[in-house]
């Protein structure tokens, strides 16, 4: 049986040592926090992806994105390739309300204490990695 691999950007953004995660509106993951990002479109870069669910999400610029690296997760029987990058941000966040209830800034050690509410467990593998980087 051929596993479908599905590509995914996501942004570790942070400014001030903090990092920024949305809260997720759709039903499978509803209330749980993530970083901004979405599936590649098709023809799309990692990295032109990262720039385009920013604006989505977030209605602002992504600035300076570096690619972090690539986790593999598999979830629920799909295999996930995350391509995470970090950077920072220019302009007000406004949230798109279709795709998310909100937003904040969380210090590493916030997140940690909030683990059951997070997307995945590999989200703070992410921030720490992330953050050795900024």
């Amino acid at each position: 049986m051929n596993m479908m691999k599905i590509s995914i950007s996501d942004v570790v953004i942070i400014e001030d040592n903090k990092v920024l995660l949305v809260q997720e509106k759709k039903q499978m993951a509803y209330g749980l926090w993530n970083f901004p990002g979405g599936k590649l479109e098709q023809g799309e870069t990692p990295e032109q992806a990262a720039y385009r669910e920013v604006r989505e999400e977030l209605s602002v610029e992504l600035i300076n994105p570096r690619f972090v690296k690539t986790y593999l997760v598999n979830s629920s029987g799909v295999d996930l390739e995350l391509n995470t990058f970090t950077g920072s941000i220019e302009g007000h966040v406004k949230i798109k309300d279709d795709e998310i209830l909100a937003y904040g800034w969380f210090s590493l050690e916030s997140v940690e204490d909030m683990k059951d509410k997070l997307r995945g467990p590999i989200i703070l593998e992410q921030i720490r990695e992330a953050l050795n980087f900024a």
